[in-house]
Order: C-alpha cells, then structure tokens, then sequence
C-alpha cells in the first residue's frame, strides 16, 4: 500500500491481497487519512482477493468519514472483488470512481 497526497487529497493505493495477514497495515493508513485529510480516496484497482476482514476496514473508514464530515471515495476495484460490495450492499453507500482522477 502506498499513500500520496494528491492536492487537498489522500491517495492510498492498495495492490495484491488485502486478508488477515495484510489488513492492520490497510487500517492504519486509512485511519491516519482519515484523520489528517478533508477527502481520501482509496484506490482498490490492484487488489488480486480481499476478505471480509478487508471488507470490514473499508466500512469502519467509510463510517468514520461520514462521521467526520471527510469525503471518502474509493476507486472500483476489479469486478471479482467489486461483486463483494455488491453483494453486501455496500456498493450503494460509497461513492465509487472508475479513475482517480475523477474523486
């Protein structure tokens, strides 16, 4: 995972897996986004699998956001991964981009 400050922005691209194993890392990052930035945009494009326990750190900073007022933004992951927040009807609550660019 890498984050970047893109204007006003945090950028936090994800790439491979997001489990068990890589997940604390992931929520980390977004938590200090989320903290220090008005708008985070998370960049799921290069994730290869993500677990519930990803699925979960995405709606804890998705929460957080809306609790804060901070703009969160997510760019579509893959459509395997994608169909996970379809599926659990979390799709309809975030704000999703085809490109970075577009947040």
């Amino acid at each position: 995972m890498t984050v970047d400050t893109v204007d006003a922005a945090q950028l936090l691209v994800v790439r491979g897996e997001v489990d068990l194993a890589t997940v604390e890392a992931m929520r980390g990052k977004l938590t200090a986004a989320l903290e220090h930035a008005d708008k985070v945009v998370l960049d799921l494009r290069e994730v290869t699998f993500m677990d519930t326990q990803g699925l979960a750190v995405v709606i804890e900073a998705q929460q957080s956001a809306a609790d804060s007022g901070t703009r969160f933004v997510i760019v579509r992951a893959p459509e395997h991964v994608h169909r996970l927040f379809e599926m659990i009807g979390l799709a309809d609550r975030l704000t999703v981009v085809d490109d970075p660019a577009a947040a």
